[in-house]
């Protein structure tokens, strides 16, 4: 059971139904298919249970990261190339914020996986490995000591499937994914036993899951650590259509306190879970979950935005998504340029500029003596308002100073990260 001073709201995805709820019950269910569940807890990256967590670090440190790890990550969700060397530094595109502990094969060996809304891959490190990081070696699967592991060949419809596949000498079905940093995963499409620890502390297998066995994956940084994803994109090989013969093919998720590292975070996999209150639908555009944004408020004032900054054009991009693997929110830019402007007039906060290349505005002060915040309203389709809270928009990153966790588009889409949807 989750706690409702967790949980106020939730986001939970079904197939092409996208719902974000009012406050909710929730209950497990042990019912046949429609009511099986699997509920695992989540991680942030710089939590301690996180092989990522360094205890030398400072906030001010870490807040600087996550900064830099949103701008390749939009770029990457947006299909852009960046460049300039203010926002590269070795960070990886593809990886996220928040990680996932299960099992593959069989005896079951533990991985660490980073949660990806927008990923249609389950992959990991595998031996043999080139390019793997010493750091996490006792973490890269041997597939060979897994009794229940296939390897595909080049015949299996699955193959075909894979963005980019190929096959070696072996007709063996091999995948490549290269990420707009120029990191990569390369190795063998294979099936085997993934087993999930639950919540209630039983295990959950899924048999016959698809996952790339990465045998070469490198990433621009020279102290990176490779860990791998879960794949919960709208793609026939991730984990969420793959898991629908025997669990329903929708998760839900919520996302505590990103400051506070002893709040848990929540994944549910199946129909575990019962919402109430308003919803919201996606539309699935490019593999991406994607919201109809109608609108913005200030307090009481709605911004005169034009309609037309929210849509998706087809020719020129747009559009709204919704993202686990991004800590900050992206807004086109005549949004974000307005919604600043109301802001800083209505709370009377003045920028303060920083050395610091990631931020964008700052200001003198600490978020929880911040006066006169009346609400930021973001309107969904289907009269959904979504209030955030200050700690949804400011991030501390210095002990006097914190900063808009909003930075204006580089183009393309507009982007919801992770310290939006906290709490919800």
């Amino acid at each position: 059971m989750y706690t409702m001073a967790l949980i106020r709201r939730i986001i939970a995805v079904q197939a092409f139904f996208f719902l974000i709820h009012s406050p909710i019950i929730t209950t497990s269910s042990h019912s046949p298919k429609e009511g099986r569940s699997i509920h695992i807890k989540l991680f942030h990256r710089d939590s301690p249970p996180s092989p990522f967590h360094n205890l030398n670090e400072s906030p001010t440190e870490k807040a600087n990261k996550s900064f830099k790890r949103s701008i390749p990550r939009h770029a990457y969700l947006s299909g852009m190339e960046i460049t300039g060397n203010a926002f590269q530094g070795g960070i990886e595109a593809e990886n996220g914020e928040y990680l996932v502990k299960f099992s593959i094969g069989s005896p079951p060996f533990e991985i660490l996986a980073i949660m990806d809304t927008a990923s249609d891959l389950v992959w990991t490190q595998c031996l043999p490995c080139d390019h793997c990081h010493n750091q996490l070696n006792s973490i890269i699967l041997d597939p060979s000591k897994s009794s229940t592991c296939t390897n595909l060949t080049c015949n299996t419809p699955s193959c075909t499937l894979l963005p980019n596949w190929n096959c070696d000498s072996s007709n063996w079905c091999n995948y490549i994914y290269s990420y707009t940093d120029f990191s990569h995963s390369k190795g063998l499409l294979a099936t085997d036993v993934f087993t999930f620890e639950t919540s209630d502390e039983g295990t959950f297998p899924l048999h016959n899951i698809l996952f790339g066995c990465g045998h070469d994956n490198e990433n621009t940084s020279p102290n990176g650590r490779d860990t791998g994803i879960l794949g919960l994109g709208n793609h026939n090989l991730s984990l969420i259509s793959q898991m629908g013969s025997i669990i329903e093919s929708k998760f839900t998720y919520c996302f505590g306190n990103h400051s506070n590292p002893n709040i848990e975070s929540h994944l549910v996999l199946g129909n575990g879970v019962f919402l109430e209150g308003q919803t919201t639908p996606p539309k699935i555009i490019n593999g991406r979950y994607h919201l109809t944004l109608e609108g913005i408020s200030v307090g009481e004032k709605r911004l005169a935005i034009s309609s037309e900054t929210f849509s998706y054009n087809p020719f020129g991009g747009g559009g709204v998504i919704i993202d686990t693997g991004t800590s900050l929110t992206f807004l086109a830019q005549d949004m974000y340029y307005r919604l600043v402007e109301e802001l800083e007039e209505q709370l009377g906060l003045e920028m303060d500029i920083l050395p610091d290349p990631p931020y964008g505005r700052c200001y003198n002060g600490k978020i929880s003596n911040m006066n006169g915040y009346g609400g930021v309203k973001f309107h969904f389709a289907r009269g959904l308002d979504v209030v955030l809270d200050r700690w949804n928009l400011f991030l501390q990153v210095k002990g006097d100073e914190f900063c808009l966790a909003l930075l204006p588009s580089l183009g393309g889409a507009s982007v919801v990260g992770n310290l939006f949807q906290q709490f919800f």
